[in-house]
């Protein structure tokens, strides 16, 4: 008995550690791609895209979110974003927009 809870627990700590956590990124917009749900954004480590599902979410500059998600206007080539990645590294869960310029 003890020995069956010394091993669940020892796959549990070994499971756990190996989920890796969400981070920050900041870049700019390179492209988006509705049809694929992909956008493409330039940061410090070169260009990635990234991976757009129905969980991601869209942030407008004063907190409020986006109806429109990845077709919104604001999201235009060389736009500043703040994104929040998977632990993947691969998909978004946020993206945070900044206001849309005045011409």
């Amino acid at each position: 008995m003890l020995r069956n809870l010394l091993a669940t627990s020892i796959m549990v700590l070994l499971v756990g550690g190996a989920v890796a956590a969400d981070k920050e990124v900041t870049g700019k917009l390179v492209k988006v791609d509705v049809k694929k749900n992909v956008m493409t954004v330039k940061t410090d480590d070169g260009e990635k895209n990234y991976d757009v599902n129905a969980e991601t979410k869209f942030i407008g500059p004063k907190g409020g979110a986006s109806d429109k998600g990845i077709k919104d206007e604001r999201l235009t080539a060389g736009v500043e974003l703040k994104l929040v990645v998977a632990g993947n590294n691969k998909t978004l869960r946020e993206v945070h927009i900044p206001e849309k310029k005045s011409k």
